[in-house]
């Protein structure tokens, strides 16, 4: 069952240098609205027509965001299976994208669902003439097109299309959802009675432990390793663990398995009983996408940042606002004492039912643990809007940005680079997630007044700088930004490049022409892409683009007629930088 809830009252912790654990004041919680689901489980078929291996789950843990759907695997290991609509209905939209999801249908059925079928190599032929005229009459590759209402009905596993890799796929699958059509949320599709064997319980891999504050704010966390009993299952270091804090939330890393094929899938649910009582429920039954971003406060970010590692953290940080939560009275936290040892039980469930389970007891141990925190420069409370305002730097992080208070260091150095026209401004660190964009702004040294119109705010990570954008205001340099880190200003002066792949002077046996085009930043927050036009002979042709290949194809498709022709393509950066190519060919 899932429960919402609206808004969590919550102060700031307490920051100094050594943080001591407090004796806990309860903080109080609103009401909870109770929210049930039925699903039909007979209407919708297997999008494929072969069996479902799934390569991913529902509301598995995604960079950023939870899945939306489940990745059925290609059954040949390659594109081109057959996709079939899962139920009767119509294609109410299609959308192309050079990343995302790709070659997406999305069709609508009258019992108040609809499905999405992603990553497809291509529509069937019907669908697939409607968006080439469209793309064609628009001159542009990316499209998003929404038929009248039963323009194109589709019949129970009649062919929608085929199984392929586009966007921003890393290899052949489907990617499947069920969306409620009212109200846009996404469903799991694992719960709709579709043929997917699975009697392998999750697997519980590595668990950790956080101290927090009376707010549920992260203090320090340790590993908690575990061990294997006789029969396989995951168990701590004796049945008894003691713990230099108050209070106390636990995290774990843990996947799903399917009968005879095994991916480490995500997993649907994990429960926390302390003394008996449910202290923490998590549910992947449904999902809003406008609250997907919360994935960010649900996992251990700066584990994930540091290691690679999964966490499901076991309670809520206090500005986490998504719904898939019980409202419990703690939301995960457990409070220890001295001489009553709390009985920790902990269940990670997955859609088909199957269970694992990790029991303990937790004492408080007779030493308090203390914690140096790093010195900082300004305390940001997660509930506000906070704001530096410098002579060269400004940074504006809204309301709702931050999952929990901050301690928040910010530093310069001087730039080392000629192409740097500013400090290197250290914002924080990349370990903090942010849910919604913040502002900043930064003066330049030294910037030429000739590239004045070339100046960015980079974004300098590993590898090469990522272009964030930028507009003049003030004498500032101004950009919003999701993450922290080492921002400066830089100007991109250098055009993207074009190299052909597939071109010669003679095309007469060729099926298409491709070229990979890439530019010397690379592009985040509020920056744009890069554009590209191609024509022929003075006339626009369609070249679709792969993203993640950095590839431009234009497939032969009775445009270009017999004869010698004039190719012409124009490659355009975030900083209007453009370049071309010419060539002749004869087809």
């Amino acid at each position: 069952m899932q429960k919402k809830w609206l808004s969590l009252l919550a102060g700031s912790a307490a920051l100094c240098a050594f943080f001591s654990f407090e004796e806990p004041e309860p903080a109080p919680l609103p009401e909870p609205e109770v929210v049930l689901a039925s699903y039909p489980k007979d209407y919708f078929q297997s999008p494929v027509t072969s069996s479902i291996r799934l390569t991913g789950t529902f509301g598995e843990l995604r960079s950023d965001h939870f899945h939306s759907g489940i990745d059925i695997k290609s059954a040949t290991g390659g594109v081109g299976q057959s996709v079939v609509a899962a139920a009767d209905g119509f294609v109410d939209r299609i959308r192309v994208q050079a990343s995302g999801y790709g070659n997406v249908l999305y069709i609508k059925h009258p019992n108040g669902y609809s499905t999405v079928y992603a990553h497809l190599l291509r529509f069937s032929p019907e669908l697939d003439k409607y968006v080439r005229d469209n793309q064609y009459k628009r001159e542009r590759f990316e499209i998003d097109l929404q038929p009248a209402d039963g323009q194109f009905k589709v019949l129970k596993g009649q062919e929608i299309g085929k199984l392929g890799n586009s966007g921003g796929s890393t290899g052949p699958h489907l990617h499947f959802e069920i969306r409620n059509s009212t109200n846009g949320k996404v469903l799991n599709p694992q719960l709709f009675n579709l043929p997917i064997p699975d009697k392998v319980p999750p697997e519980i891999r590595d668990m950790k432990v956080y101290f927090l504050s009376e707010n549920r704010e992260v203090i320090t966390s340790k590993p908690l390793p575990l061990r294997r009993d006789k029969a396989g299952n995951a168990a701590l270091e004796g049945d008894t663990v003691r713990f230099g804090a108050w209070r106390v939330g636990f995290g774990v890393k843990a996947y799903d398995h399917m009968s005879g094929f095994r991916n480490d899938n995500g997993i649907y649910a994990i429960s926390l009983y302390a003394d008996g009582e449910l202290a923490y429920e998590w549910r992947m039954g449904e999902l809003d996408f406008d609250e997907t971003r919360y994935h960010n406060a649900h996992i251990d970010y700066p584990a994930k940042k540091r290691f690679g590692a999964w966490f499901h953290r076991c309670f809520v940080l206090p500005g986490n606002r998504l719904n898939n939560y019980a409202l419990t009275e703690t939301l995960g936290a457990v409070t220890l004492y001295k001489d009553k040892p709390v009985k920790i039980n902990l269940k990670v469930t997955d859609a088909g039912g199957n269970t694992s389970t990790v029991n303990f007891w937790a004492l408080r141990d007779e030493v308090m643990e203390t914690t140096f925190l790093l010195p900082s420069q300004y305390d940001f409370n997660y509930q506000t809007e906070n704001n530096i305002v410098q002579e060269d730097f400004h940074l504006h992080v809204p309301q709702g940005a931050l999952y929990e208070s901050l301690r928040f260091q910010y530093k310069t150095s001087p730039s080392d680079d000629e192409g740097q026209y500013s400090p290197m401004h250290h914002l924080h660190d990349n370990r903090t997630p942010l849910h919604k964009y913040v502002e900043i702004g930064l003066k330049p040294h030294n910037l030429p007044e000739e590239l004045r119109s070339k100046a960015v705010i980079a974004f300098c990570g590993e590898g090469r700088p990522d272009n964030c954008g930028g507009e003049w205001s003030g004498g500032m340099l101004k950009t919003r930004v999701r993450n922290f880190g080492d921002y400066c200003i830089m100007a991109d002066t250098d055009p993207p490049r074009i190299i052909p792949v597939v071109f010669s002077d003679d095309m007469r046996k060729k099926s298409s022409m491709a070229f990979r085009i890439r530019d010397n930043f690379a592009v985040s927050g509020r920056a744009d892409k890069m554009s590209f036009r191609g024509t022929v002979d003075g006339q626009w042709v369609l070249f679709e683009f792969d993203q993640k290949r950095e590839r431009l194809t234009h497939t032969f498709d009775g445009h270009i007629g017999a004869g010698k022709h004039i190719l012409r393509l124009v490659v355009k950066d975030d900083r209007n930088n453009e370049a071309f190519f010419e060539g002749t060919f004869l087809k």
